[in-house]
């Protein structure tokens, strides 16, 4: 079962495809590039907005869906 999604900005680029994502409020959330982002290599940088799905059972994870 998918998660919720939100928008956040990137803030930090991690080893492996993983970013540290501003979603508001002072939260932050580890997300990591997937589908059509990891393949097309879009490339993410600090303060680029992104649309992220978070995991159903660790809010503080999540993955990244699209580049906005």
């Amino acid at each position: 079962m998918p998660g919720s999604r939100c928008q956040g900005s990137v803030v930090e680029e991690l080893p492996q495809l993983v970013f540290r994502v501003d979603v508001g409020k002072g939260r932050e959330v580890l997300a990591h590039a997937v589908g059509m982002t990891e393949r097309n290599f879009v490339r993410l940088l600090p303060g680029d907005k992104v649309e992220i799905e978070l995991a159903a059972q660790d809010v503080t994870r999540g993955r990244i869906v699209r580049k906005l």
